[in-house]
């Protein structure tokens, strides 16, 4: 074989430039060939029509003296996607498959091997066929060399793009079944699970760099787009996915459910759109699908912040964990895509394999600090439960003496109890023996009312005052408080107020109000209880009467079926409270006259303050109403309708309060008087 005298470096002839290419088989087969520009060596897509064909390479070249007499081979580094390479028309070599069962080998190294028989003396043709789809180059620094060094070259590529990471994926596949097993064991621990998930997911994803290497071929079993779509742009958007649930799991921080679907809808929506893709070159299109890992990436650092600020120690060594990664993707974009080195080797892969070493350890270190605490436990666990004995024992004791001194207690109270209730029933019955019984019918006056106190004595007090059948007059108080303090208050005011009106029957209505003031704030003494009340003097068909601090009291004409509050011309109705020292009310008489049938209602606070389900009042609306749309003729049928209407609006809802009221119709004959 004649070699020439060229210069060569480093033994070996330089194929990164002075290529020819040609883009049909008619051209490559009729040697019409064009000059390449050495920059598309990085780019093929510019010189195929629609980003998607074949593209022939062609190189001469002639043997230096260095390379004459030794045996050869080609390294032509990483080729995307497939590629069939030939020596002056003889294969030598191919990685990959073409259409139309296409599947890359993008991640292999290609060395050929160049046999003597094959080497012409002066020039030689080296031709190679490359299957364009979405993406095409040759990245690395491709030459003709001896056949070790093109070797070497080879291996090394091989080595730091697929080997290593086929070597992590073996420790991952170990570490996933080794924390698979810890789960199954314990499985309240989830941390354990969603682990092992990472790991065995990071293995198919890893499998994209190292399939060529694998002893069988992946596209026996799927097409290389559903590869694509599964291993390499489906899966990193399930990563952020299960980082946060490992994440969230391992620190035992709630999640609520409004954010685990919105992170669903990031994991689901972005692996949809790349299953959908109809081709390989519309899915390397889709790289801006990638925006949907941003919101989950900040997602994870935002737990891992909220974590260390709520003091977590193990949220800092979590955050320092992914640092690798960060660097190591933050380098691949520097290197690759700043710097245009294509033929080094990805780092972020790698950084990946760092965290992953990172949360090993944590989880290791979690284990081992779990496990020296049940060793120290088991150690000190004799020692530890006779202590505990001796002190559950003198807690007993104590608690034995704390249960005789409760026991006598009880007893005691129990006393206090029975005695608190005794005197309960003697204060009811005592004041049920002050309220009037059965009432007469009177002449003039057909009376009805209800008293129902709410438990045990009441804080209304009624009470007629009549001679024969002649009702002279009524009165209604409401004592405030509740409990036997305002029942003995009112059996007090009902023995002052019937001894002021026998005394005072030839004086002025309101002198006697006020003397019955004045008596009571004496005899009550330091008790805060005071009274409002309604009392009225009938004398045939006329009417005096005095309003103290009471709710409404109402008439209801019979021949307008008008009912109104009984007030003075200037609307005042009321006048002050009963019972309060230094107050000296002023109690103004309202005097007005019956007709036939007219009537009048007078309550208690419980009517109109009691409230239903929804927290409204019965309220004077609702009393009015109710006095307009009663019978007529008939005092306890007008009553009836009243106390119907009232409970019907409560629905059911207790009532809390003393219920007093009675209901007034003259029957006899008299001028009916306008009310204000």
């Amino acid at each position: 074989m004649v070699c020439t005298n060229g210069s060569v470096s480093d033994g070996r002839i330089s194929l990164s430039s002075g290529w020819e290419y040609a883009l049909s088989e008619d051209d490559a087969s009729s040697g019409n060939f064009k000059v390449l520009d050495d920059s598309y060596l990085l780019n093929f897509m510019p010189l195929v029509e629609n980003g998607r064909g074949f593209i022939w390479l062609k190189k001469t070249f002639e043997l230096n003296e260095k390379l004459c007499d030794e045996t050869l081979a080609i390294y032509l580094g990483r080729i995307t996607l497939v590629d069939e390479t030939f020596l002056n028309g003889n294969f030598i070599g191919g990685e990959g498959r073409f259409p139309p069962e296409e599947f890359s080998a993008w991640n292999s190294a290609r060395y050929y091997r160049m046999p003597k028989s094959l080497l012409k003396n002066g020039e030689n043709v080296l031709l190679v066929k490359i299957w364009v789809d979405g993406e095409g180059s040759i990245v690395s620094n491709p030459f003709i060399g001896i056949d070790a060094d093109a070797k070497n070259a080879a291996d090394r590529e091989n080595f730091w793009n697929s080997r290593l990471n086929l070597l992590f994926a073996f420790l991952m596949l170990i570490i996933a079944g080794y924390h698979f097993m810890i789960w199954i064991k314990s499985r309240a621990e989830t941390e354990n699970l969603t682990f092992a998930l990472i790991n065995l997911l990071s293995v198919f994803y890893l499998s994209v760099f190292f399939y060529s290497d694998l002893p069988f071929c992946l596209g026996n079993f799927m097409s290389f787009l559903t590869f694509q779509k599964v291993f390499s742009s489906g899966l990193p958007f399930v990563f952020p996915f299960l980082i946060a649930l490992f994440i969230k799991t391992f620190l035992k921080e709630k999640q609520t459910r409004w954010i685990f679907y919105v992170r669903l809808a990031f994991l689901v929506l972005p692996i949809v759109l790349v299953m959908l893709s109809p081709s390989y070159l519309v899915l390397r299109s889709m790289r801006w699908i990638q925006i949907f890992l941003v919101p989950p990436l900040f997602y994870i650092i935002f737990v891992l912040v909220r974590a260390m600020a709520k003091g977590k120690n193990d949220a800092k060594i979590l955050l320092l964990g992914f640092s690798p990664l960060v660097g190591f993707v933050l380098l691949d974009l520097l290197i690759h895509e700043v710097f245009a080195v294509y033929d080094f080797p990805y780092l972020s892969s790698s950084g990946w394999q760092v965290v992953i070493v990172v949360f090993l350890f944590i989880m290791a270190n979690r284990f081992v600090n779990s496990k020296q605490q049940v060793e120290d436990l088991n150690k000190n666990l004799e020692s530890k439960v006779e202590k505990r004995t001796a002190s559950l024992k003198e807690a007993n004791d104590k608690l034995s003496v704390m249960n005789s001194a409760l026991e006598e207690k009880n007893v005691l109270l129990a006393e206090a109890q029975k005695k608190s209730e005794r005197d309960m029933r003697l204060a009811v019955s005592v004041q049920k023996s002050f309220y009037s019984g059965m009432i007469p019918k009177f002449k003039d006056w057909d009376v009805a009312y209800i008293f129902q106190p709410a438990a045990g004595v009441s804080g209304d007090l009624y009470d007629f005052f009549y001679e024969g059948n002649v009702l002279e007059v009524v009165g209604l108080f409401d004592v405030s408080g509740h409990g036997i303090a305002s029942g003995l208050v009112t059996m007090l005011a009902k023995a002052v107020i019937d001894r002021k009106f026998r005394d005072g029957r030839s004086k002025p209505f309101s002198q006697v109000f006020s003397e019955i003031n004045s008596q009571l704030i004496a005899e009550k003494g330091d008790i805060e209880n005071y009274l409002t009340g309604v009392l009225m003097r009938m004398e045939g068909n006329k009417v005096k009467f005095i309003n103290a601090g009471h709710p409404a009291v109402y008439f209801r004409n019979a021949r307008t079926g008008k009912v109104a509050p009984i007030a003075l011309k200037g609307g005042e109705g009321s006048s002050g409270i009963i019972g309060i020292d230094g107050l000296n009310p002023e109690f103004k008489t309202i005097n007005f006259n019956m007709q036939k049938d007219d009537c009048i209602l007078l309550y208690t606070d419980c009517l109109n303050e009691s409230r239903n389900v929804q927290g409204d009042d019965y309220g004077f609306e609702r009393i009015q109403r109710a006095f307009a749309l009663s019978p007529i003729k008939d005092s306890k049928l007008i009553l009836e309708y009243i106390i119907k209407d009232f409970k019907k609006f409560l629905g059911g809802t207790e009532v809390k309060d003393d219920l007093t009221a009675i209901v007034l119709r003259f029957k006899g004959n008299g001028e009916s008087v306008k009310t204000n």
